[in-house]
């Protein structure tokens, strides 16, 4: 009977994931962003903005190294790790980040399907003066999808392509911030024969810090051919190494939470995100900032 009730559990997942937005999407590592409900396109400025908003890394000024790890719908049979480190350049050039994803269901030994995206970034300044600040960042990624063996033991198939994404913030009086982030924009596809469309969104949204302590934030998400998703959060921070995190969001209906504690340029996220139908997802992340 738990053998029936894990290969349904697996169908369910993998049908969820279709019905979203298939493959190389809905996954993010920051679980800093997660706590927050994601909503972090306006604010996100750290290693992880290439997944959020490439324009972030431009207000990044230090180098950093992260990982974080993943447990989907709390399933043992789905994998999801993620790698970055990023380095600003001299001078008024910016900011680069090299990012690395792997996702892999196996079960029972068999690996079903494999997914690992490499990406290069980088962003900079457009305009900043005492009030006002404008940034732009790109992604270049190199997607590879590796569905794995049959029961007979025959390869079937892999393929990998590229994509494209670019991104603005915008910040004024350094409380009010706005982002918009285009993901796919080159409408990259996979397969020879057969091509599989690799989804297309677009993500825009505010942020505003009435002190220093607490920022709040909004986001719409649209994936082409999907219902829009709202989403909202907040963090707060009681203590310069405490950080508090609260999210919500639409389409489905999900609710967040998280926490992050910062020591001697260590900083260890962890986030909790349930789903309606679901099991609860958990992520946890460990940075090292040697600006700190």
């Amino acid at each position: 009977m738990r053998q029936v009730i894990k290969i349904f559990m697996l169908l369910l997942i993998m049908a969820f994931y279709g019905a979203q937005a298939g493959v190389f999407d809905g996954r993010y590592p920051s679980a800093q962003a997660t706590g927050m409900g994601n909503a972090v396109v306006a604010s996100n400025a750290d290693v992880w903005a290439p997944y959020y908003n490439p324009a972030g890394l431009a207000s990044l000024h230090t180098y950093q190294i992260a990982s974080s790890v993943q447990r989907p719908f709390n399933q043992t049979f789905l994998q999801n790790t993620f790698f970055g480190a990023s380095m600003p350049l001299p001078g008024k050039y910016g900011t680069i980040a090299v990012n690395f994803e792997f996702f892999g269901v196996k079960y029972q030994g068999n690996t079903l399907s494999r997914e690992n995206t490499f990406t290069f970034s980088h962003g900079f300044y457009l305009m900043n003066d005492l009030h006002s600040s404008l940034t732009f960042g790109y992604n270049v990624r190199y997607y590879y999808w590796d569905l794995g063996e049959s029961i007979e033991n025959r390869k079937l198939g892999a393929a990998g392509t590229l994509g494209l994404d670019v991104g603005l913030q915008g910040t004024l009086y350094h409380r009010i911030y706005g982002g918009i982030f285009a993901y796919n924009i080159n409408a990259p596809s996979l397969g020879k024969y057969t091509k599989h469309d690799l989804p297309q969104r677009i993500v825009a949204g505010v942020a505003y810090r009435p002190i220093t302590e607490i920022i709040t934030s909004i986001n719409l998400d649209k994936t082409v051919g999907y219902d829009t998703q709202v989403l909202g959060g907040i963090e707060f921070h009681p203590a310069p190494w405490l950080a508090l995190r609260l999210g919500a969001g639409t389409t489905p209906n999900r609710i967040s939470a998280g926490l992050g504690l910062t020591y001697k340029g260590f900083t260890l996220d962890y986030s909790f995100q349930n789903h309606p139908v679901l099991p609860e997802t958990h992520k946890i992340g460990l940075m090292y900032n040697f600006g700190q």
